[in-house]
């Protein structure tokens, strides 16, 4: 399948590795979590999409400061456990989870 993100080699290389965190961190198979990433991806920098929840679209230079262990947790929470947007509650689970 492969991740369905942008072109910038950059980004491209920061997915790769949110993938194996999330393979090693949450055992997710490599073609669940690329469409996991490739889904938060494609949400979370729409600004339509983001518009609906009162967020900010996400660019490279967020996702270069949260990293790829960061970005790891925020998909999983997202994506892979399907909750909605609200950056309060995925900072109240991190901290649950002794993140």
């Amino acid at each position: 399948m492969g991740l369905k993100i942008s072109a910038d080699e950059d980004e491209i290389l920061l997915f790769e590795r949110v993938v194996k965190h999330l393979q090693s961190s949450y055992g997710y198979s490599l073609e669940d979590a690329e469409r996991l990433v490739s889904g938060y991806y494609e949400k979370f920098t729409d600004q339509n999409y983001c518009d609906k929840y009162d967020i900010t679209a996400q660019t490279m230079d967020f996702f270069g400061h949260i990293e790829s262990r960061g970005m790891a947790d925020r998909v999983h929470f997202y994506e892979g456990l399907k909750h909605e947007p609200d950056e309060a509650a995925f900072i109240e689970w991190q901290q649950k989870n002794g993140m």
